[in-house]
């Protein structure tokens, strides 16, 4: 995909040098320079890397996602049975979604959207890269987002096209500002990644069939990946008791 010559090991030892190369040396297995790599990466300095250190992490993540095994989302089938009429565009999945095929991938975000998130779906926001966290500032130019806002982005390492990041408030107006965005920008498949608890998770998914119920033809799949497995698993089974 990305030809044989790349090798993730070498470009992490060569990113880990140009950051710093005296932590190089610290860093003795792969596991060690990707940790320090990460915390570089959550570090506002990490905004000021200069372009040769973008270039090696952009080949870097490039390189780890040629070799991961790559899911088309009109290929799935839901971890659950959903209502009837939504069974083949509804879909319950799990939370790896990085290398999934599909137009946007939504993502829940703190109102300052580029400050930590400590959160298992930031492995998005490491796997798109520094590019992606210097084009959200420049878009939104010190701005915070605002509640239930969504902001759309292209994406840079991942197979999605773009990016929807929400800072959600109440989750049903922000579902329904997920929804609309992706509506209006042509947006016909799309994850959107839940952590929270199974409250929101039911919200999540009525107010999708709600609005599908209305713009039915605008959408190809609508993925609900959930990242908790116990959430997941308690909301398959009260999916499946239902049908």
């Amino acid at each position: 995909m990305f030809g044989d010559s790349m090798n993730k090991e070498n470009l992490m030892d060569k990113l880990v040098e140009a950051i710093n190369k005296v932590e190089s040396k610290k860093c003795v297995s792969y596991d060690e320079k990707v940790d320090f790599w990460k915390k570089q990466f959550d570090n506002k300095s990490a905004l000021k890397w200069n372009d040769s250190i973008i270039d090696l992490e952009n080949q870097y993540l490039k390189s780890s996602l040629a070799r991961r095994k790559l899911l088309n989302c009109y290929d799935i089938v839901s971890l659950a049975s959903v209502a009837d009429e939504y069974k083949d565009k509804v879909i319950i999945w799990d939370d790896d979604v990085t290398t999934m095929v599909v137009d946007a991938l939504v993502i829940p975000a703190s109102y300052d959207i580029c400050d930590n998130r400590e959160r298992k779906l930031h492995d998005i926001y490491y796997c798109n890269g520094i590019r992606l966290r210097k084009k959200i500032i420049t878009i939104m130019d010190g701005e915070k987002l605002k509640k239930n806002e969504v902001l759309i982005t292209r994406s840079y390492n991942v197979l999605a096209d773009y990016i929807m990041h929400v800072y959600y408030d109440k989750i049903r107006d922000s579902i329904i500002n997920v929804m609309e965005c992706a509506r209006v920008n042509m947006v016909k498949t799309l994850v959107i990644c839940l952590g929270g608890d199974i409250k929101d998770v039911k919200v999540v998914y009525s107010t999708v069939l709600e609005y599908l119920s209305k713009y039915d033809m605008m959408f190809d799949k609508v993925i609900l990946s959930i990242e908790n497995k116990d959430i997941r698993d308690n909301f398959i089974e009260e999916l499946n008791k239902e049908a």
